[in-house]
């Protein structure tokens, strides 16, 4: 028996002497993981992309593709120049209070942004927990509630104007046309 334990413990001895660097040694072209991140920032750093700047040149957009804040008009054949319109008025006094289809059309887009406008400041307004307090801000949704509805009236009042002209303009050239 003692030389069993003896051929057991050297051979034992053996194996661990030689498995023994195999374990604790590393390869020589293997990094530590700080050298590797160290190594993937640098390179990151050295090929950051420079930021894109968005300008009307580089947009590609088609001129259909996006609603303008300014609607574009048409040009209509025999229609009036640049001087009879509504914003041009100081340079033409001699215009009256005849309003064109463009000053109707100016009309229903103050309309169209006080309601947008009258509907964010509803939000704003009812989104606060303690919105029957204030006071400022109802009087000034109603405010605009009262622009809204002069708008309105101002609206079917140009439109009413409209259709007696489009009436008359109708009306006098059937009768013209009658020998």
């Amino acid at each position: 028996m003692p030389g069993s334990l003896l051929l057991r413990s050297a051979f034992a001895a053996v194996l661990v002497g030689a498995l023994l660097p195999v374990a604790f040694s590393r390869p020589q072209d293997s990094q530590s993981v700080a050298e590797a991140a160290r190594r993937a920032r640098e390179k990151k750093k050295g090929s950051a992309k420079p930021a894109k700047v968005i300008t009307d040149d580089t947009l590609d957009v088609k001129r259909g593709d996006v609603q303008s804040a300014v609607a574009e008009e048409p040009k209509i054949a025999g229609a009036p120049d640049a001087a009879n319109q509504p914003g041009n008025r100081a340079a033409n006094p001699g215009t009256g209070d005849a309003q064109s289809p463009a000053a109707k059309d100016e009309k229903l887009g103050d309309l169209d942004l006080l309601q947008r406008e009258n509907r964010l400041d509803q939000d704003t307004y009812y989104s606060q927990p303690n919105f029957a307090s204030d006071t400022a801000g109802k009087q000034k949704l109603d405010d605009e509630q009262h622009k809204i509805g002069d708008k309105r009236q101002e609206i079917d009042r140009l439109k009413g104007k409209l259709a007696d002209l489009q009436k008359s303009l109708g009306e006098s050239s059937s009768s013209s046309s009658r020998p």
